[in-house]
C-alpha cells in the first residue's frame, strides 16, 4: 500500500506514521508538509493508494526566511480535494483533523458540517473525515476502518 500524508504538525505525523507502521507494516508512506508540496505529490504520483489529508496548513513548506510556511489556510484540504476532482484525480482521500470548528465567521463551519459538504461535494473520492486527538485512541480505530474500505 502506498500512501501520501500531508500533514504539517511534527507530533501527529509522528503518531500517524507510528500507527501506520503498526497496522500496515508493509505500507510506504510519502508526507508532504504543505498545501503545495501535497498538491504536487499527488499530481506526479500515478500510484498512491489512499491519501491521508490535514485540513488547515500552511500553503508552501516551511524555509530558513519564512519558517511558518505562510499563514494556515482553515480550508487547504478541502481545496486539495477541489483540486483533484478538477484534475480527475481519484484517489480515495480521509481527512484527519484535529480541530472541530474550521474558519472564521460567516464561513464558519463544524466538524460535522465540514464532512457533509465534503461527502456532497467529494465523494466517491472523498472517504470520510477522522477527528485527531493525541491524548486518545479512538482516532486509531476510525482511521483503521477508513483505510480498511478501500480494500
Amino acid at each position: 500500500m502506498k500512501i501520501l500524508l500531508i500533514e504539517d504538525d511534527e507530533e501527529k505525523t509522528e503518531k500517524v506514521l507510528s500507527f501506520i507502521k503498526i497496522q500496515y507494516p508493509d505500507a510506504m508512506v510519502e508526507i508532504a508538509r504543505s498545501f503545495n508540496a501535497g498538491l504536487r505529490a499527488i499530481i506526479k504520483s500515478s500510484s498512491l493508494d489512499v491519501i491521508l489529508l490535514d485540513m488547515s496548513m500552511p500553503n508552501y513548506n516551511a524555509t530558513e526566511e519564512d519558517p511558518s510556511g505562510g499563514a494556515p489556510e482553515h480550508f487547504a484540504g478541502r481545496d486539495i480535494l477541489s483540486q483533484m476532482k478538477l484534475r480527475g484525480i481519484n484517489i480515495p482521500t480521509i481527512v484527519i483533523t484535529m480541530f472541530d470548528l474550521f474558519g472564521e465567521n460567516p464561513d464558519k463551519m463544524s466538524f460535522a458540517q465540514l464532512e457533509q459538504q465534503l461527502k456532497t461535494m467529494y465523494a466517491p473520492t472523498f472517504l470520510g473525515m477522522v477527528y485527531y486527538n493525541s491524548g486518545q485512541e479512538g482516532w486509531k480505530n476510525a482511521l483503521g476502518a477508513l483505510i480498511n474500505q478501500i480494500g
